[in-house]
């Protein structure tokens, strides 16, 4: 569940109307509503000046029609359906993520459609009239799956405790994909798509968890481990590579120092080097291998240890 202990004000309504609140999604389900009855009384005329299709004349450069498609609606039960959609949905993605989110979500969606349509009529540079696009199925259907995006363990129906948005969503999704394929709706698929696609992305960037690690995860172990690349010989003072995100090599030293003095003697590093390296010769070939330069180094160091206190 989503919750937050600090006041946003983007998630406050815009007001209240005999003691109801009105949010943007309120507004924007009236508005719905309005243009449904208006289409009701006016001539086909005026639907079909605000649907949008690429090849009619002057469609994809009459800018209203890129939004007014959306409000070409039909008295039917599924334009009740997407009206619950919208409220219920996009109530509370406004609610949770603030009303700049909802605003960048609806109007990416709303743009989308009629953008992916007119790059493939210009592409096929047919004489068709391209895909119509009237109405707002697939962007209210995307609002529900922000919702399951946002909770997944809620359910899709209360008397159906088994049916929690995580399976209700892929189901529905599932349903549409595959009744485009059947009817070969290649541009409507392509559009449900990208539109499921740009909905997890806006609300990820909103502040979303994500969804998909344990998918991903399954799928990195399911693919064959990439073995690393031999590694050439690195020649005597030649510095090791590293990759963006390695941790830092640690220092290369073949040793580890046998005489640590205390700081007040503060001796020479050279000098405690140069000991240490007599040492480990003696551990390797023993003290007869030293020479009268080593012995005199090594009793002169011995020398001073004795003469402070450890």
């Amino acid at each position: 569940m989503f919750t937050s202990n600090t006041y946003n004000p983007d998630s406050q309504p815009l007001g209240h109307y005999r003691g109801y609140p009105v949010y943007l999604t309120t507004v924007l389900v009236g508005l719905h509503i309005l243009s449904m009855l208006l289409g009701v009384f006016s001539p086909a005329a005026l639907a079909e000046g605000m649907m949008f299709a690429p090849g009619w004349v002057g469609s994809w450069v009459q800018v209203w029609r890129w939004v007014t498609y959306a409000f070409v609606h039909q008295p039917d039960v599924w334009f009740v359906i997407n009206m619950f959609f919208l409220y219920r949905y996009g109530m509370e993605i406004e609610k949770i993520f603030g009303r700049t989110t909802l605003i960048k979500l609806y109007g990416g969606l709303l743009l989308l459609a009629p953008a992916i349509v007119t790059v493939l009529f210009v592409l096929a540079g047919s004489g068709s009239p391209g895909y119509p696009l009237a109405g707002t199925s697939i962007l209210h259907f995307s609002l529900f799956l922000g919702m399951c995006l946002m909770y997944p363990g809620g359910l899709f129906f209360c008397s159906l405790p088994w049916l929690t948005l995580k399976i209700a969503g892929p189901i529905l999704l599932g349903i549409y994909v595959l009744s485009d394929l059947a009817s070969r709706q290649w541009t409507h698929l392509l559009v449900l798509l990208a539109s499921v696609y740009l909905t997890y992305f806006i609300l990820r960037r909103a502040g979303l968890s994500p969804r998909f690690e344990a998918i991903k995860d399954a799928l990195r172990d399911a693919l064959p481990a990439r073995r690393p690349a031999a590694a050439a010989p690195r020649l005597p003072g030649q510095p090791v590579s590293r990759r963006r995100g390695d941790a830092p090599a640690a220092p290369s030293r073949y040793y580890e120092p046998k005489i640590k003095p205390k700081p007040d003697l503060a001796p020479e590093r050279k000098a405690v080097e140069e000991i240490d390296g007599i040492l480990d010769k003696i551990a390797k070939s023993g003290m007869d291998s030293l020479t009268a330069a080593e012995k005199t180094a090594l009793q002169n160091a011995s020398s001073r240890l004795k003469d402070t206190d450890y």
